[in-house]
């Protein structure tokens, strides 16, 4: 019998024999760097896929205990591609999926979605007639068999995608340098869909990195033959209902909550059908929930057929009323409600897309949205130069509308106080004052002259009798979550004065009401300016308690406030001498505000700069300059970890038995975030993040993140402040 090569199957020539002892097994030099290449490829699982290896260890494990894995997602997103690499992993090393050796037949299916009654019948009966068989498929559409394991793929993310990109550039022109950093953009507007990314290497190439992108706006535009007609299988997939879903739904950009799609028609067996067949996918939202988003090029063919049908008008009509009818009740309040503030951040891009609608028709109703989303981002410490922008775009619209004026104004009003414009911010509160005063708006009158009050405080003129004017408006609307709030803003300017006395009498009133009825974060406020008090009274003790527990009851992530607090425990370990530390978490803070172009009020910058003073001069330039360089990397969410980690108080009153990194992951999972988000947070590993719940859920006997997001909301909102 010949010989073969090992590499391509070939008979090796006649005449081969033995060389130095040892049989020929290739018939060539390029078939013996053919299977280097594949035997090194077996040995590093996912390093034939860019971007995959988390997405190859996964179905690996799954084969493990399930005997079909169906790999889904949309066209090019890398299904074969990936299955290729898992299948080459394991007949290299059986052994690496765990499975018995009579258990080690491994079968590939790809592309079943086109014959996907036909396949589903012949993997039933495979699995039913060989016990030791495993199975994986690639599909657009789930094969629907009894003990299926699907996988969903994704996009890769965007440091993979550009990397992708980055390497195709090169094979197709080693001459051509382009930096992963360059094509972002690109690779954002292309979702990571490795097809997509190497369809796009040669337009760069040619076009180079601005041109390329220049009216790309999805992969159909890349390579609209090829995209359409897959596109066009999917929509056979549907019926009728189904597909004026998908049309319908084309008009919301970016995630998108259940709540919006069903008033566009689509309900929960709608959007789970959807996702079965790749065009919807789930997704992380703005607050940390999970939204849906159609791909782009799904986007982008819906809207056509959309358009084409006559329904984009009625579409966004229904989306329209929706929203305002949400928002437009809560302008007149004191303050959009907590919950309202958080769903419009988590569908700003839906909202933002009504917006520009409205805008290209002259629409006064996109006031009444911009007005709700940029209020909702202020309170919530997101956006400030977005705010800003969207309000002044929608002033000119409602020069008949004095009462959205107004809203804007003091919106307006509110964004250059956290940007320290103090005159402008004054300005713009006279104005919108001016116009409330037409309106019988009262809770509206007494925010105005609240914000007056902030923006007289920090100009360093007197505020205490616009304050008093807002709490007794305040009091006659008997709203104690409002009351707190001013009566803490009274107590802040009384702090100011040096009336230490004042300060006291006020938050006494003020305490128990935000213990009550405020939201953790108005709340937390309150505790702050309770430790600045505590401060000014020199005893260090009592401010460090009021600032642990500012922070314990906020969102980790929160730009705005978070920074105050954790600048509150900094000066502290300045008075104990803790020097570095204190410069660590100064910097933080520092950095958190400027990336949101916001300042801290004059009063208490005063206070952070003499002990920012103190903690330098406490240390030798080189360790100062490195403490403060490692403050400016971390994230704030971390720094809260440090903060507490530094705080004598947190461990001696050991809150309920977490540590400090501990009570910041339970705080991020009662925000609603995942594993892999929280991890971003805290720039750790999402597996150090599993390991500190296992930890927590072990100390507090809960198991599912819900449970634990209750007790960590009643232990917050019991926590006695007195």
């Amino acid at each position: 019998m010949p010989m073969l090569c090992l590499a391509c199957g070939a008979p090796l020539p006649a005449a081969a024999g033995r060389q130095g002892g040892r049989r020929p097994r290739f018939c060539s030099g390029a078939c013996r760097q053919r299977a280097y290449r594949r035997r090194v490829r077996a040995r590093r699982p996912g390093a034939g896929c860019t971007g995959r290896r988390a997405e190859t260890a996964t179905p690996r494990r799954l084969l493990a205990n399930h005997r079909l894995v169906t790999i889904t997602g949309p066209a090019g997103v890398g299904k074969t591609r990936l299955a290729a690499e898992l299948t080459g992993a394991v007949r290299a090393d059986p052994s690496a999926v765990e499975l018995p050796a009579e258990l080690g037949n491994l079968l590939v299916l790809d592309g079943c979605e086109d014959a996907l009654d036909a396949c589903a019948a012949l993997v039933t009966r495979l699995l039913r007639e060989r016990p030791g068989l495993r199975v994986v498929a690639t599909s657009r559409v789930a094969l629907g068999i009894e003990g299926e394991q699907v996988l969903p793929l994704r996009g890769l993310s965007p440091a993979d995608a550009a990397q992708l990109l980055a390497e195709r550039i090169h094979l197709l022109d080693p001459f051509l340098t382009v930096a992963p950093a360059d094509v972002t953009e690109l690779c954002r507007v292309l979702e990571g869909v490795p097809a997509a990314l190497e369809l796009a290497a040669p337009r760069v190439r040619l076009l180079g990195v601005a041109g390329a992108a220049e009216g790309l706006a999805t992969a159909l535009d890349l390579a609209p033959g090829k995209v359409r007609a897959e596109l066009e299988s999917d929509r056979r997939r549907l019926s009728p209902a189904e597909r004026e879903a998908w049309h319908r739904l084309s008009v919301l950009p970016g995630p998108f909550d259940p709540e919006l799609a069903s008033v566009l028609g689509a309900g929960p067996e709608v959007l789970q059908r959807l996702v079965a067949v790749s065009l919807l996918v789930p997704e992380p939202a703005a607050d940390g929930t999970t939204g849906l988003r159609l791909w782009a090029a799904a986007r982008a063919f819906g809207r056509e057929a959309l358009d084409a049908e006559g329904g984009t008008d009625a579409a966004f009509e229904l989306l329209t009323a929706h929203l305002v009818a949400q928002v437009e009740p809560h302008l007149p309040a004191f303050l959009l409600p907590d919950g309202l503030c958080r769903r419009l951040v988590a569908r700003a891009e839906p909202v933002l897309a009504v917006i520009r609608r409205l805008t290209s028709r002259g629409d006064a109703r996109l006031a009444v949205l911009a007005c709700g989303l940029a209020r909702s981002w202020l309170a919530l410490g997101r956006n400030l130069a977005e705010s800003e922008r969207l309000l002044r775009e929608a002033l000119p619209h409602v020069a008949d509308r004095p009462d959205l004026t107004a809203s804007l104004l003091a919106a307006l009003c509110k964004a250059a106080h956290r940007a320290g414009r103090y005159a402008e911010q004054l300005r713009l509160g006279e104005a919108a004052l001016a116009l409330e005063s037409t309106l019988d708006r009262p809770a509206r009158v007494a925010s105005v002259l609240d914000l007056l009050a902030a923006g007289l405080r920090a100009s360093g003129a007197d505020a205490a009798a616009r304050c008093h004017e807002a709490l007794v408006i305040a009091r006659g609307l008997a709203d104690p979550a409002v009351i707190s709030l001013l009566l803490n803003d009274l107590a802040w300017g009384a702090l100011g004065s040096g009336d230490l006395d004042e300060a006291r009498e006020v938050l006494a009133e003020a305490l128990p009401l935000a213990r009550t009825h405020a939201t953790p974060g108005r709340l937390a406020s309150v505790l702050h300016t309770a430790g600045a008090v505590a401060l000014a009274a020199g005893d260090h003790p009592a401010a460090e308690a009021w600032f642990v527990e500012a922070l314990l009851v906020t969102n980790p992530a929160d730009g705005l406030k978070v920074p105050y607090f954790t600048e509150g425990v900094a000066v502290v370990l300045t008075a104990r001498g803790e020097h570095e530390r204190a410069l660590s978490l100064f910097a933080c803070a520092d950095a958190a505000r400027r990336g949101l172009g916001a300042v801290a009020e004059p009063a208490w910058r005063r206070r952070v700069r003499d002990a920012l003073d103190t903690a330098t001069a406490g240390l030798d330039p080189r360790r100062a300059r490195a403490a403060t360089r490692a403050g400016a990397r971390v994230s704030l969410a971390a720094a809260v970890a440090h903060a507490l980690d530094a705080s004598a108080h947190f461990h001696a009153t050991g809150h309920r038995g977490l540590t400090p990194q501990e009570h910041t992951v339970a705080a991020l999972v009662t925000d609603g975030l995942t594993n892999q988000q929280i991890a971003r947070r805290l720039g750790i590993a999402p597996r150090t993040v599993a390991t500190h719940l296992e930890r927590i859920r072990a100390k507090l006997g809960v198991r599912p993140r819900s449970a634990l997001a209750a007790w960590f909301t009643r232990t917050t909102a019991e926590t006695d402040w007195s």
